[in-house]
């Protein structure tokens, strides 16, 4: 009997982490339990002694032995493309100058949506979810400027969503990425309308004024705080999404205390910055190891606040073969009414743009009109060509993360890492062992409860001194 799902070694502190992601397994062994592994892997029949006995019951109780079979993983292949989510990039205007928009929001010449496309959008996944048989469907605002400062169409384009929904017996759902600087008048529309927004804030408010200040150059720190208390007194739901920088890295642990003293979001996402946009040429990129720091640090505040806070690479509860929709599942509209498959892609006007946007509205026949070809290679954008991610164990979770951002760091099959690759690693390693320490500190497999695993362990060691009783020479596999 061989080991027929994926199995990844990790040193860890002279001992070894074995993790089979597709069987949600994972357990500290030493050297001599991962020679074993590897022989195992190797062959059919490797020859087994007696002191071998104990480690192969244990891996059947953990299901790494057995044809139990892998579990799933989430992929697009062979779906037919038939959106019931829209998201509108309303315009490229922006009321902030943040020194790291990936977007250059305010300098590229403005565009803006009209009615029309944002309606033609809505209409488009309202009749494939008739088509699906389902009940529901989501317009969601993006994009490369604020969304607020196209108010009167993103105001309109809702609420005809609304009615096509009421008409048919549906429920449309509206969501929204805002920088936060609202007027009272668009904070009450958003909260009665919206099911949810992400709010950008870097914490601090000199961390937020130097890093996100108004287009003006005047500050912006309260008047984001004051959007956020707003929804916090009408018990609206937001997340909160921070950028740190090499200035406000350190500062990142207090920067989230500060947040949680006087607002009350469902989540935090923490993200190192880009080196897109304005990001590229400032010199403030952080240091991988630094960021893991100040970010396990911040997170154990938010977690005493029953705050989630994550890093959207290190996700090791999801099984997938993409990081994210832009893998030929996004219908995102531009402006000119363009789609593309990717948030960082909101126009024809930027980089790698014809490889993203993968269709338009043809006027003449009055429908979305898509290109196949591009669909397909989207599609085949998986984890599964790129080399440099095959060997590593967050392959099925971070799916070889953003490929807009790979695009401008490598050529992309022949990537070959980069400090977002470490700080995934180091995040994802984290959430294995916590998993592990919450289950007794030497195993965790999905589903098991904690007493469960320690009764696996203690017969599987006690069944290991009986071996070492009768030969002193046994070397212990599972300690």
């Amino acid at each position: 009997m061989n080991i027929r799902t994926e199995i990844f070694i990790v040193p860890l502190l002279g001992k070894f982490l074995v993790y089979a992601p597709l069987r949600r397994v994972a357990f500290i062994t030493d050297s001599a339990g991962t020679k074993f592994l590897e022989n195992l892997r190797r062959s059919e029949t490797p020859r087994l002694d007696r002191q071998h006995e104990p480690f192969m019951d244990f891996l059947r109780a953990i299901h790494v032995l057995g044809d139990e079979g892998d579990l799933p993983i989430s992929t697009f292949e062979n779906r037919t493309f038939k959106p019931t989510e829209v998201t509108l990039f309303l315009t490229s205007r922006c009321n902030l100058r943040c020194i790291y928009c990936y977007a250059l929001a305010g300098d590229r010449p403005a565009s803006e949506m009209s009615l029309i496309t944002a309606m033609r959008g809505i209409e488009y996944v309202w009749r494939n979810t008739i088509e699906k048989g389902k009940t529901e469907f989501t317009v969601g605002y993006h994009g490369g400027g604020e969304p607020t400062m196209n108010w009167e169409v993103l105001k309109e384009s809702f609420e005809y969503a609304k009615r096509l929904a009421r008409s048919t017996g549906m429920q449309a759902h509206g969501y929204m990425a805002t920088n936060g600087v609202l007027s009272y008048e668009k904070r009450q529309w958003i909260a009665n309308h919206f099911c949810g927004v992400n709010v950008s804030i870097d914490g601090l408010p000199d961390v937020q004024n130097i890093q996100r200040p108004m287009r003006s150059g005047r500050q912006s720190s309260d008047e984001v705080l004051e959007t956020v208390r707003f929804f916090d007194n009408v018990q609206f739901r937001y997340g909160i999404r921070m950028t740190v920088t090499a200035l406000s890295l350190e500062r990142l642990p207090q920067s989230v205390a500060y947040l949680l003293e006087s607002t009350r979001p469902t989540h935090i996402q923490v993200e190192p910055m880009y080196l897109l946009g304005r990001g590229k040429d400032i010199g403030m990129a952080v240091e991988p190891l630094a960021f893991v720091q100040a970010f396990m640090e911040a997170r154990s505040i938010a977690r005493q606040r029953n705050v989630d806070m994550f890093y959207s690479a290190a996700r090791m509860d999801v099984l997938t073969d993409h990081f994210c929709q832009s893998c030929g599942e996004g219908f995102n509209l531009t402006p000119q009414g363009f789609v593309s498959s990717c948030y960082e892609v909101p126009g024809p006007e930027f980089e790698f743009a014809d490889e993203f946007i993968f269709g338009r509205y043809n006027n003449d026949s009055r429908r979305f009109e898509f290109d196949e070809e591009k669909v397909i290679r989207l599609r085949d954008r998986s984890i599964e060509p790129i080399a440099w991610c095959d060997k590593c164990f967050c392959k099925w979770h971070c799916a070889g993360d953003c490929f807009y951002k790979k695009k401008h760091r490598s050529v992309e099959h022949d990537f070959a890492g980069d400090p977002r690759c470490e700080i995934t690693r180091l995040l994802t390693l984290q959430q294995i062992l916590e998993k592990i320490g919450q289950n007794g500190g030497k195993v965790w497999v999905e589903g098991y409860h904690t007493e469960a695993l320690r009764r696996i362990e203690a017969q599987y060691k006690m069944r290991d001194r009986r071996k070492s009783n009768e030969d002193q020479q046994t070397r212990r596999i599972i300690r």
